[in-house]
């Protein structure tokens, strides 16, 4: 049996922005979507945004995410589940799904519980049967959620160039930055990310956040090179409540 734990952890990574390959920033197609939709629904400026981001409550809460990777323009994977954030490490469960354009020796479906200190990952039949689940420390898995808040924070730092106004996901208002995020500038954000990126030899990436009235990131997108293809993946998250209980399956 292939070591499955591994295997779903490593893709988590890449999705998640924990993981990245060699090569140039490069942009993929992006896919069609209809969670974002242009125009200026509520008036806003980079000053109202930075207070959002600054004034973001920090108190632990949950919500629902769901991550899809692409390779190219075509889906590679999604990541569905509720996690919860703000605390002292993101915890939640996930669920992990090869498109189905996926070769049948790579296909998989896989469950994940994130604890504060491992994962726990166990294969899905299509039959509804589980597997064993298998335990993973957090370095070892190299499963991690991004500080979205952090890099909507140093795309606001890029300045006017990276400020393209209000926009509407999900039915309501949200500010969009865009720019491009050099090794340099993760080095305090996100340092397993800065790290991989100076061994991979990447330089920056490109990437867009959307933030809301409250400071939260709702959407998130990135575009880079994997193994000399074009990645991309979008992140959203929304249904925000408290935070929900998580433990370590039996």
């Amino acid at each position: 049996m292939r070591h499955f734990a591994t295997v779903a952890a490593s893709i988590a990574a890449t999705v998640l922005l924990t993981g990245c390959g060699a090569g140039d920033v490069g942009q993929a197609p992006a896919p069609k979507s209809n969670s974002v939709a242009s125009g200026t629904p509520k008036s806003a400026d980079a000053r109202e945004v930075g207070a959002a981001l600054r004034d973001a409550d920090p108190a632990p809460y949950s919500a629902q995410i769901r991550a899809e990777g692409y390779l190219g323009s075509t889906l590679a994977l999604v990541m569905a589940g509720r996690m919860n954030l703000n605390g002292s490490a993101p915890t939640g469960k996930v669920t992990l799904t090869t498109a189905d354009s996926a070769p049948a020796d790579q296909a998989l479906k896989a469950e994940t519980i994130l604890m504060e200190n491992a994962t726990y990952t166990r294969e899905l039949d299509d039959d509804g049967t589980a597997g064993q689940w298998q335990r993973a420390g957090l370095d070892s898995a190299g499963t991690a959620i991004a500080d979205y808040g952090a890099y909507a924070q140093l795309l606001l730092d890029l300045g006017p160039k990276a400020q393209k106004g209000s926009e509407e996901v999900d039915g309501a208002p949200a500010y969009r930055l865009s720019g491009k995020l050099t090794q340099d500038q993760l080095r305090t954000v996100d340092r397993r990310l800065y790290d991989r990126m100076r061994s991979a030899g990447l330089e920056e990436f490109a990437c867009d956040a959307w933030v809301d009235e409250s400071g939260r990131v709702v959407r998130f997108e990135q575009w880079m090179k994997v193994s000399g293809a074009s990645a991309h993946n979008v992140v959203t998250l929304k249904n925000f409540s408290a935070p929900v209980p998580v433990s370590a399956p039996e």
